[in-house]
């Protein structure tokens, strides 16, 4: 905030709570690590901006390994950046095999429980004759060093780079709501898209039961459906390329999941949206125990909070880190990068970006 001169934040996209109460945060713009103190204060910095050793290339997500090191997820080039805790290079994790592999790797997600990696990435292909692309996604378990021990999902699609299309139906696969984690090692995913179904395995990849419930997913409009697109810029020889909106009449049913330290899953539906709820609720969800029964409709009530604008981190089920002007923050890094389709408006009046961690009563 404007009170804080100690500590400087561009975008925080992320976070993790370590064992021992530090707070780690990933800033995609300034491509670093800042580790807080439950009291709130500055610990270290970790990572910078560079394509070197130990630096960081617009980081979206980290993971925490043993020995108090950092593992800094790139989306693409995909790969885990491990950053020591003095802040030396301490290796990289190549999620899906190495760059000689062939083809572009991506990592989407990736987290972490035990001696394993559950993970979303994936690689496409591009044949210039045919100016077609194929993108498989996988969402695997791995070990720590990123080789695959059971592949739960795979999912390809062919894109035209000559037309390109935005194709709810075509794109949908059930690792597009998954989660991981619990005592037990616990792994969720939603494998219908407009139903509330959540399929429950073992990290080995074995189905175990099966959730669901009478579930209407909301409604579009076709304002809701024109904003889908909207943030989509596709930029070929200098010229914006228009791009064909396929968007459903509904939303998912299943928006989100979080799997507690406890092993407690939370679920956010198409109508707990942050966007969605009341000024002052920052999120809704339910809450269904290690067992598959339900618990409880949980709502967090946060005084000014605004989902249009602001953003909650989920991060074990009993702390939760609020992004404040999370929106506004990301404009301003978009027009740094000089991205012309921003409004030319005077972003220098825009709120400052704060982080608040909060603890349930």
């Amino acid at each position: 905030g404007e009170d804080d001169e100690d500590v400087l934040l561009g975008v925080i996209c992320d976070a993790k709570l370590g064992a021992g109460g530090d707070i780690y945060l990933i800033d995609r713009q300034l491509s670093q690590v800042l580790v807080i103190s439950p009291e709130g204060e500055l610990v270290t910095t970790l990572g910078r901006e560079g394509q070197g050793p130990g630096e960081l290339n617009r980081p979206h997500g980290l993971i925490l390994l043993d020995d108090d090191k950092v593992g800094v997820i790139q989306g693409f080039p995909g790969k885990v950046t491990v950053i020591n805790p003095d802040d030396t290079p301490g290796g990289e994790i190549h999620i899906g095999g190495p760059p000689e592999d062939g083809g572009f790797n991506f990592v989407r997600k990736l987290t972490r429980w035990g001696d394993h990696l559950v993970g979303q990435r994936g690689r496409a292909t591009f044949d210039t004759e045919t100016a077609k692309s194929v993108s498989t996604g996988i969402l695997s378990v791995m070990t720590l060093e990123g080789v695959d021990e059971a592949v739960i999902v795979e999912h390809s699609q062919e894109s035209d780079m000559q037309r390109h299309v935005f194709d709810e139906k075509a794109d949908f696969s059930d690792m597009e709501g998954w989660a991981a984690g619990g005592p037990n090692g616990t792994l969720y995913t939603t494998p219908l898209r407009d139903e509330y179904v959540i399929n429950v395995r073992i990290l080995a990849g074995e189905m175990t039961q099966v959730l669901s419930r009478e579930f209407e997913p909301r409604q579009r409009d076709e304002e809701d459906k024109e904003a889908l697109t909207n943030g989509m810029v596709i930029i070929m020889n200098g010229v914006r390329q228009e791009i064909e909106n396929k968007a459903l009449d509904t939303d998912p049913a299943i928006m989100g999941l979080e799997v507690a330290e406890d092993g407690r899953l939370f679920v956010q539906t198409c109508y707990d949206q942050e966007e969605r709820l009341e000024i002052g609720t920052a999120g809704r969800f339910d809450v269904i125990s290690p067992a598959g029964e339900f618990v409880e409709k949980l709502t967090l009530t946060i005084p000014e909070f605004d989902g249009t604008r602001d953003r909650l981190v989920f991060l074990d089920g009993t702390h939760f880190l609020v992004i404040r002007n999370f929106d506004q923050a990301q404009e301003a890094m978009m027009a740094g990068f000089g991205d012309e389709e921003e409004d030319e408006e005077d972003l220098g009046d825009a709120e400052p970006l704060e982080v608040v961690f909060y603890k349930m009563p």
